[in-house]
């Protein structure tokens, strides 16, 4: 997992700076003629303008403004976010609710002003758990509710909860709690028991294998626990590992020798039996189902994937009663399609298989039927049933977003393109091709005035965007491509930009941007980049790129920028981020002096001077994943250079920003921009 946040939609994922205090002294926070920090106006009036159009944002956020889709085990609650004025946590009965609007609030609490992640309904107490914090401040600890009563609790007190599951019973949340954000530290496994708050250790982790992100998932008769560790906090190095609940000993059950990504390895939230557990991971290169068996200690591949395995859910399958037995939904998943297929857990034998063109989430199940939540690229949401039957699944939308509202929100048709880079793919001796998704705007800006966004990172992904949607609805073309480094075309793809942060995945980005600014005869002055946190810096990146890096040359003088929660200076990111070890991964250790050259120059802070177009830098006050000085850096520099930027605090807000006053504030920044320091400017 890198933890992540898009803009609008979601939510988790998904990750995701070395500065002195001398440049805080020489430019204080006064940021004189360039912040625009205004607290939110509270206008109703969702009808932004935009080039003498009027650009109505409230299907997104008051017609339909939901998200973060979550199903609990058994299929039969869904919770779901809904923002508007304010962000609220809602839930439904699938087996009775006909449309989504019937959804109804969990509890008075604005989650505008605090996280709420993984909402799950534990039916044995009637109440409602997450992990999340009280300010966005993603000091994370697990709450609960019981609905309708309006009292939240605080069910631990520690800085940060990487991992959790309930016990079979569900009276128990066994629980890892990261104690610190420094390498030295030691994190602990921990049970919670739910009747009486007892809180019980179980083990601490080790120096050579760490607890992570993930989930905890309990041993049939809670003998132990399987859960994740990395090797020397390396996330290359993802292990399953069990731990024994009476002695705390710990217990491998990968090769710790093999690496494996942390995005791509994942426990199940249940056991196949009393002896055996089927867990995930992508240490052949493709994510594939394992079998761990606790009486012998042997673990087993059983699935040869070259798609990618990215959810599975126990169920009942046999063409009579009698036959019945425990089997496994799997869903392979990658950017374009979703194969589900049938497999028996003990050999890996497949029964039957099925397509399926949206990105499906396999997230409940209940006899011989599963259920998942489905996205796509002009498909928002959708609620599907699986039935497993003798004559081969049926599947069945349960409920999706009504065809009035789609028609208002969708304002594109989508063409997939494969692009060509720069280098060649070792595994077809051809030069390497990536995938991307082109939006084309169903009433695009005159000629002269047409504007094409690239987004910088994490796209290429079968999700639906609002904020793509609302550039496409202004008239603007959108590409939204899969750099190296991108999720979804197995490890070693993903794995390319590992410890070369800036590097490779900018000369894809830059491939791309002269590639579709040539087909659709734009010209770069309005062709810009956007993104947010990972894309964020690669925002920056990209507008201020000194035209070379690993022996390679290569340039687009891109127009303008857009960032959000990005960060200009690599390594004090690092020294004040609670995911350190994000950066470890991805640019390096700062203490290796080979390492710490190669990200001062990768640091778009030190090329500001080269920079291409005006950049908009947007950021919230109380980001504790990318501190807002990421960006404040970036607009100090600009304003001493006397280049043009705006910057924008959002304040109250974390990684991400959400509710309607929020992204209207949002929107009218990014319009206003648009016009002002991009169509009408006289030159840069």
């Amino acid at each position: 997992m890198r933890p992540r946040l898009t803009r609008m939609n979601t939510g988790v994922n998904l990750l995701h700076m070395r500065k002195t205090l001398i440049l805080l002294l020489a430019f204080p926070i006064l940021l004189p003629c360039m912040a625009r920090n205004a607290g939110y106006d509270g206008d109703e009036d969702l009808v932004l303008s935009f080039e003498g159009r009027n650009i109505d944002i409230a299907p997104y956020f008051r017609d339909f403004p939901y998200s973060l889709f979550y199903l609990s085990d058994d299929g039969q609650k869904l919770l779901l976010t809904k923002s508007g004025e304010e962000s609220r946590l809602q839930w439904l009965d699938t087996g009775t609710a006909k449309d989504i609007r019937e959804a109804t609030d969990v509890v008075d609490l604005n989650f505008a002003t605090r996280n709420c992640w993984f909402p799950t309904w534990n039916p044995t107490d009637g109440y409602i758990y997450w992990e999340g914090d009280e300010s966005n401040d993603e000091i994370i600890n697990i709450y609960r509710t019981k609905p309708g009563s309006n009292k939240v609790e605080r069910l631990t007190d520690i800085p940060y909860i990487y991992a959790w599951g309930f016990n079979p019973s569900k009276t128990k949340i066994a629980y890892v709690a990261r104690l610190g954000q420094n390498e030295d530290r030691l994190d602990e496994l921990r049970v919670l028991d739910l009747n009486t708050l007892e809180d019980t250790m179980i083990c601490q982790d080790n120096p050579k294998f760490r607890f992570t992100w993930g989930k905890v998932c309990w041993q049939p008769q809670e003998k132990g626990f399987t859960l994740l560790a990395l090797r020397d906090m390396d996330r290359t190095y993802t292990n399953v590992v069990y731990v024994d609940a009476a002695s705390g000993e710990m217990t491998l059950l990968t090769d710790s020798t093999k690496t494996a990504s942390l995005s791509n390895t994942q426990v199940l939230s249940e056991w196949a039996s009393d002896d055996k557990c089927v867990f995930i991971s992508d240490q052949t290169g493709w994510s594939n189902l394992y079998s761990f068996d606790l009486s012998t200690g042997k673990t087993t591949q059983l699935t040869d994937s070259k798609i990618g395995i990215s959810s599975a859910r126990y169920l009942e399958y046999g063409k009579k009663a009698k036959d019945r037995k425990k089997c496994l939904l799997v869903a392979e998943s990658n950017p374009m399609q979703t194969v589900l297929t049938l497999i028996d857990p003990s050999t890996g034998t497949a029964f039957q298989k099925a397509t399926s063109p949206l990105g499906l989430t396999l997230a409940g199940s209940r006899g011989d039927k599963a259920f998942a939540t489905g996205v796509g690229t002009t498909d928002l949401f959708n609620l599907v049933s699986i039935q497993v039957t003798g004559k081969g699944m049926q599947i069945e939308n349960m409920l999706g977003v009504p065809q009035d509202i789609k028609d208002n929100i969708v304002h594109s048709t989508v063409k997939r393109l494969s692009i060509p880079t720069f280098d060649i793919d070792p595994a077809t001796g051809k030069t390497r091709t990536l995938h991307a998704y082109l939006y084309v705007p169903d009433n695009p800006l005159p000629k002269e005035k047409q504007l094409l966004l690239l987004e910088s990172f994490y796209g290429g992904e079968n999700y639906f965007s609002n904020e793509i949607q609302i550039y496409c609805q202004a008239g603007m073309y959108v590409l939204s491509a899969s750099p190296r480094g991108s999720s979804g075309f197995g490890r070693d793809f993903e794995a390319l930009n590992d410890k070369d942060l800036g590097g490779n995945e900018i000369l894809d980005i830059i491939k791309c941007a002269q590639f579709i600014s040539d087909s659709l005869g734009i010209p770069a002055s309005r062709v810009g980049c956007f993104g947010m946190s990972h894309g964020g810096y690669a925002t920056m990146r990209l507008m201020t790129f000194p035209g070379h890096v690993n022996g390679h040359e290569e340039s687009f003088p891109f127009g303008f920028g857009i960032e959000a929660a990005g960060f200009a200076d690599i390594i004090w990111a690092h020294q004040h981020s609670n995911i350190p070890d994000w950066t470890t991964l991805e640019a390096g250790d700062p203490v290796n002096p080979e390492d710490w050259y190669r990200i001062q120059d990768r640091s778009s802070l030190n090329h500001a001077d080269k920079i291409t177009g005006p950049l908009l830098l947007l950021h919230g006050t109380h980001d504790n994943r990318v501190n807002i000085w990421g960006s404040k850096f970036m607009a100090v520099r600009l304003e001493e250079l006397g280049k043009p930027y705006r910057y924008v605090e959002f304040p109250g807000m974390g990684h991400g920003f959400k509710g309607t006053a929020a992204n209207k504030k949002l929107y009218e920044s990014e319009f206003s921009f648009l016009e002002d320091m991009v169509l009408n400017r006289s030159s840069f």
